[in-house]
């Protein structure tokens, strides 16, 4: 009996590791692909072979930068609706957390993607301590180039993130905001109600 036991857990570190090793060579040849062309979409079905959950459609220019440990648990902490397009250099950074993103979602090129966050005192022994909050993005959200997203944040349907902007707290659906920290620069209209105004 104890040597079947040995025998299973043999098995299961056996595949663990197995799995691992898949996961890793899958995100590296993602990673690794030329930057043009078919190779945008083919590095996605990549990504979702190693076990992340992406939709359909999906576009990703150059490499993701993840979590250097690319544990198990980052990379299906990772969600990624239909039709995305993300730029190249955007970082996924989700150990011990989430960041799921929406459909038709639009992200720019070197956007940042932050779910952990420290203590603002230094406690002796302690240092900082360490905290991770989920980062949700809606449908149809275009975030502009260089803009980081902080832990905790939801960043609702529609809305835009001006180039280099740091979102600190809850952006509103249709609603455009830029600066560091991130405040409101104005609302978004959209075209049906425009072109109802007018006529």
């Amino acid at each position: 009996m104890a040597w079947r036991s040995r025998h299973l857990s043999h098995d299961a570190r056996t595949m663990k590791l197995f799995t691992a090793l898949k996961r890793h060579l899958f995100i590296c040849l993602g990673n690794v692909m030329p930057m043009y062309g078919p190779f945008n979409r083919i590095r996605a079905t990549m990504f979702r072979t190693a076990g992340m959950a992406i939709g359909a459609g999906v576009t990703i220019i150059g490499p993701l930068h993840l979590e250097l440990s690319l544990n198990e648990e980052t990379i299906r902490g990772i969600s990624i609706g239909d039709n995305v397009y993300l730029n190249a250099g955007t970082r996924l950074a989700c150990r011990n957390s989430r960041i799921s993103i929406g459909d038709d979602v639009q992200v720019g090129p070197r956007v940042s993607f932050e779910t952990a966050t420290h203590d603002l005192v230094y406690e002796p022994d302690l240092g900082r301590g360490l905290e991770h909050q989920e980062i949700r993005v809606g449908d149809r959200v275009w975030i502009g180039a260089g803009a980081t997203i902080l832990p905790g944040v939801t960043i609702h349907e529609a809305a835009v993130i001006a180039a280099g902007a740091v979102v600190a707290k809850d952006v509103p659906a249709y609603t455009l905001v830029g600066g560091v920290p991130a405040r409101k620069i104005k609302d978004i209209v959209p075209t049906a109600q425009r072109q109802g105004a007018i006529a």
